[in-house]
């Protein structure tokens, strides 16, 4: 090969390069580099048959093995075991959680009135935080839904939903439901719990009662005055009148005047016309029912219409006045004048006294029960004073006695009198009475009790007088 010569020096070292570079210097390196390029290869080959003979059992990777069958892998599990023991596979839905509602729902009221029967018993359900309510009947579905946090009853089918029910013996049972199924009618969930509820609802007071008619019924009872059996009826009550004897009264004061109640345990009583009434026929009224009675105190229930509101009154007894006047200073020089008559003086008056003659003493004295008005104002207590019943006259031990019974104004006590008469000569034949007036306690010409009716309890009828006559006369 020639020389280059270029710039001098610069030529000398190429010269030298190009020498370097000759034809045997580059084949050995060829022969170098593919020395290391096939070690490379073996290199890769025995890493890459070492994975693959681990990977099948370590056995050494030949043609034999890459054309063995596979065989399956042995079981990990015996299949028999699945569905027994710690295996069993449950086939119902998995349970969805959903919040604890019975802290959700309140129980507001249950229908309590004595006259409801089973299948007409109400429960009035509420939601906790929420012054919404309903009344439903027992067993009744009650569809809920959510607005945010919020829980509402919806009138639309939800699928969450709860039904209360009543057992017999009062319990109240709530089911919760939650069903969800998808396009095609398959249940996706299906969740239900059933709990007893806890009754811890009262009676009501009176400022909390919510139905009208029956808080004017508790306010129209509830400044009633209770008095003891009135003992006029069980000495002088006749056989007419044995429903009345032993009986608790109860006094009722309105704008219209005065009502007597005659009570006992177990007694209904229907709240119609702004009167209490009487009344065993009670659906359809608030009730009134006298649910205690003891030495010392009188006991009230009352219920609406629907009996989810009551309300509890209690009542201690009166106390009556004593008997103040004393017979013997009042009535003087006594005188039998008939076998049935007797002179006397009263409050310094000579008067002529029959037997079954009514004086009742006032503020302004003692008067002579004379007419049917009076004798109803006296036994509805609204002329109130000591009574005077003259019995008439007995004989003992051959004494002539003034017999008689005085009772105290609201005739809760009474007392016998005897008082000895003057002897006087008796006449062969007494002169027939005239202008008498029978005040013994029956029924009236028109067959009405002397209280009212036998319905209402109450001695507001109008009685009627046989005769009349004046005691207070001139000897």
């Amino acid at each position: 090969m020639g020389n280059f010569f270029l710039n001098g020096e610069k030529g000398t070292a190429t010269t030298l390069i190009i020498k370097q570079r000759s034809p045997m210097h580059i084949l050995n390196s060829i022969k170098n580099f593919n020395r290391s390029l096939v070690g490379l290869l073996v290199i890769a080959s025995l890493l890459f048959s070492f994975y693959l003979s681990k990977e099948s059992g370590k056995k050494p990777l030949n043609s034999s093995i890459l054309n063995e069958k596979s065989e399956p892998m042995p079981p990990r599990f015996d299949h028999q075991l699945v569905g027994k023991g710690a295996f069993f596979l449950c086939p119902e839905m998995q349970s969805f959680p959903f919040p604890d509602l019975s802290e959700e729902i309140v129980f507001l009221g249950k229908n309590t009135r004595p006259d409801t029967t089973s299948d007409e018993r109400k429960l009035h359900v509420g939601l906790k935080g929420t012054d919404t309510s309903v009344k439903i009947n027992p067993g009744q579905t009650l569809y809920l839904a959510y607005e945010g946090n919020s829980l509402h009853f919806s009138k639309e089918v939800t699928p969450l939903w709860i039904t209360p029910s009543l057992a017999e013996n009062g319990e109240i049972r709530l089911q919760i439901r939650i069903e969800l199924s998808n396009d095609q009618g398959e249940k996706l969930l299906d969740e239900m719990r059933e709990f007893q509820v806890e009754q811890t609802w009262t009676t009501k007071e009176i400022a909390e009662i919510v139905d009208p008619g029956l808080q004017a019924a508790a306010n129209a009872l509830k400044g009633g005055k209770w008095w003891g059996p009135d003992k006029l009826f069980e000495r002088y009550g006749g056989e007419e009148f044995q429903t009345f004897k032993g009986q608790e009264r109860l006094e009722l004061l309105s704008n219209e005047g005065r009502e007597i109640l005659f009570i006992r345990r177990g007694d209904t009583f229907i709240w119609k016309g702004d009167k209490w009434l009487p009344s065993t026929e009670t659906k359809g009224f608030p009730l009134g029912k006298v649910v205690a009675i003891s030495p010392y105190k009188v006991e009230w229930q009352l219920w609406d219409r629907e009996g989810l509101e009551s309300v509890l009154l209690a009542f201690n007894k009166e106390k009556a006045s004593m008997i103040s006047v004393r017979i013997e200073d009042a009535f003087t020089k006594l005188r039998r004048k008939t076998s049935s008559h007797v002179f006397c003086q009263i409050d310094n008056r000579k008067a002529l006294l029959k037997a079954c003659d009514w004086l009742v003493h006032t503020a302004t004295g003692w008067h002579t029960v004379k007419n049917d008005s009076e004798l109803e104002a006296l036994l509805n207590l609204d002329v109130q004073g000591e009574l005077f019943i003259f019995d008439g006259i007995e004989k003992k031990e051959g004494k002539e006695i003034f017999c008689g019974t005085l009772f105290n104004p609201m005739r809760t006590e009474q007392q016998f009198v005897r008082l000895p008469m003057a002897q006087t000569k008796s006449r062969k034949h007494s002169p027939p009475p005239k202008n008498t007036f029978s005040t013994k306690i029956g029924p009236l010409a028109t067959e009405k009790l002397l209280v009212k009716t036998s319905q209402q309890n109450s001695p507001n009828q109008k009685l009627e007088a046989t005769e009349k006559c004046d005691i207070f006369s001139e000897e």
